[in-house]
């Protein structure tokens, strides 16, 4: 983990010693390494003569500081899930009804553990921490769905849907034959790989009393607004809104999983624009740019610095503060994000 010097006034309760701090009169350690600042500790180092102040910097904890039983919650639903896809399987497979009242009941308890925004992007982050799987992607989807829903001003009834389709669009994986662990497909993977929203549209459209826009949006949520996605080649207007959302959360949320966020911005507003419901995609990538106000990032200088400052006329390059003065990556074009810390 990086680590930085900073004045005791940038200091915060919670943030871990890199090194010890030592009272340079006597030669003693006032605190040493590995341990957590406090509030009390923070307002007595003044009285000492102390040498630099070594901090480990963690973007994580410091903009996203879930609660320990938040994240548990966040686990136990992506375990949950597991067997709430394999069970629609199976019950596809051996072509019966399925009683939609366990998924209905898992769908509004989610949204009662999980109804700040600030808690539901937070828990998309914790790919960092945790294992990355289709149950974990396919909650997070659920989480950026339900957020772009309501940033969007799209109403309950379209975000209750929207969770919904998240939690099931990539049941269709669940189908593949020796699904690929690399992320370079061969070509007889990627056919196969590319039939998954067919599948998982064969599983959803039997289950009696299931909305079927889910299932038309399973089926469509890899087709793109410039008729460049799969399986069908669809173009903007023959899109769903429903599906132009999952789309928009599945795209971003396999995105962060590779770069980091502002990289992830840029692949989106920049390679990919063409791709995505415009209206959706800005009002998205502006609003959620700014939850990044604050998080320590490393430039192609190697020097590190905090984001202060969000330029709406370019998420991705946003303003930094990097050692007393301020840096606009959006005019000064030599420095760049190459990473989080």
């Amino acid at each position: 983990m990086q680590k930085i010097i900073l004045p005791i006034s940038k200091c915060i309760p919670g943030m871990i010693t890199a090194q010890p701090i030592v009272d340079l009169k006597t030669g003693s350690t006032i605190i040493g390494q590995n341990q957590m600042l406090t509030e009390e500790f923070l307002n007595t180092l003044p009285n000492f003569i102390y040498n630099d102040i070594w901090v480990y910097l963690d973007s994580f904890t410091k903009v996203w500081n879930l609660p320990d039983e938040m994240i548990e919650k966040y686990k136990k639903y992506s375990e949950a899930l597991t067997a709430v896809l394999g069970h629609f399987q199976d019950v596809a497979e051996n072509h019966v009804d399925l009683n939609l009242d366990d998924f209905n009941k898992y769908c509004s308890q989610l949204s009662m553990d999980f109804k700040e925004n600030y808690n539901l992007l937070g828990c998309t982050n914790l790919i960092t921490q945790l294992d990355y799987s289709t149950y974990t992607h396919s909650l997070n989807v659920a989480f950026l769905a339900v957020l772009i829903c309501r940033w969007c001003k799209l109403g309950k009834d379209l975000e209750n849907l929207a969770l919904q389709t998240g939690l099931l669009h990539d049941i269709g994986k669940l189908n593949l034959l020796n699904p690929s662990t690399s992320d370079i497909l061969s070509p007889n993977e990627l056919i196969e790989y590319e039939k998954h929203p067919i599948y998982g549209f064969n599983i959803t459209s039997k289950i009696k009393d299931l909305n079927p826009e889910i299932s038309k949006a399973i089926l469509a949520h890899h087709e793109t607004c410039n008729g460049t996605g799969f399986p069908l080649r669809l173009s903007a207007p023959y899109i769903s809104k429903l599906t132009k959302i999952i789309s928009l959360a599945d795209a971003y949320d396999t995105l962060h999983n590779q770069y980091h966020i502002f990289e992830t911005l840029r692949i989106l507003l920049e390679d990919e624009l063409t791709c995505f419901d415009p209206e959706l995609l800005f009002t998205f990538c502006n609003i959620i740019a700014n939850y990044y106000i604050g998080v320590f990032v490393k430039l192609n200088t190697g020097e590190i610095g905090e984001v202060v400052f969000i330029n709406p006329k370019c998420v991705y390059k946003p303003m930094i503060r990097l050692n007393g003065r301020y840096i606009n990556l959006f005019t000064e074009k030599q420095y760049s994000i190459i990473d989080l810390q």
